[in-house]
Formats: structure tokens, C-alpha cells, sequence
């Protein structure tokens, strides 16, 4: 799997990117292209998330990529209408994640061979880890 981050080799190119998504959204915003409440935007992500059920049924994987970015893009603009601060969202998200992780892994003992077994055991050290929170 190629990602289009690694493959710029710059990771300002993808800072750029998002500080351009987060731009235009908010000048959608203030042209007046916008939800009156936070259920508009709910639904929106509902949409996107049914339209990328649909393609990964389909496995038209540029349909695809179009769907998880237009969800992408409406997550932002929630975070924007709720005046938060998208990339600390985005930060806190990822220091969580990151945080569970180390933990996960400092308690694996044995890793089951099947993929399905494996999965069900990360899960219940991820599960551990979060309870203990």
C-alpha cells in the first residue's frame, strides 16, 4: 500500500493540504454554504459513511478514495462549525491512540497465529487498556 504522504516525502505538502481544506471550508462558511445546526452536518457524515459502505461493497477503490475524503472533509467542517480547533482534535486523537498502543503492546505476551484470533486478543487488551483510563 502506497500512502500519499509518504510518497511526497514532505510532510509539509500534507500540512498544506489540510490548512487548505480547513480554508476553503471556512470561506464556504462564510459565503453562506452552511448547515443551521449541527444535525445538518451529522447528517452528512451519516451520508458519507453509508456512501462508503456502498463503495467498499463495490471495491471501486477511486469511488472509494472520493468517499473517505468528502468524509474527511465533513468531520473538519464539524469541528469547525462547533469552534473547535480541527487539528488539536485531531492531536488529542492521535496521542490517545498512540498512548493505547504502547500499552497494548507492553502486555502482548503470546500473539495468536490466526488473524481473527489475533484480532480478538488485541481487542481485549485494547478493551483492558481503555477501562483502565
Amino acid at each position: 500500500m502506497t500512502n500519499f504522504y509518504s510518497d511526497t516525502k514532505d510532510m509539509n505538502s500534507v500540512a498544506l493540504l489540510l490548512c487548505r481544506a480547513l480554508k476553503i471550508q471556512q470561506e464556504a462558511s462564510d459565503f453562506g454554504f452552511e448547515w443551521n445546526n449541527v444535525t445538518g452536518i451529522l447528517n452528512k457524515i451519516r451520508e458519507e459513511l453509508e456512501e462508503i459502505e456502498r463503495e467498499v461493497c463495490t471495491q471501486d477503490v477511486e469511488k472509494l478514495k472520493k468517499e473517505i475524503g468528502d468524509l474527511y472533509l465533513v468531520s473538519l467542517h464539524l469541528a469547525q462549525y462547533l469552534r473547535l480547533d480541527p487539528m488539536e482534535c485531531l492531536f488529542i486523537s492521535y496521542e490517545t491512540f498512540r498512548n493505547r498502543w504502547e500499552k497494548v503492546q507492553s502486555l502482548i505476551t503470546v500473539l495468536p497465529e490466526g488473524s481473527e484470533e489475533r484480532l480478538e486478543y488485541l481487542e481485549g487488551l485494547w478493551s483492558q487498556v481503555k477501562q483502565e483510563e
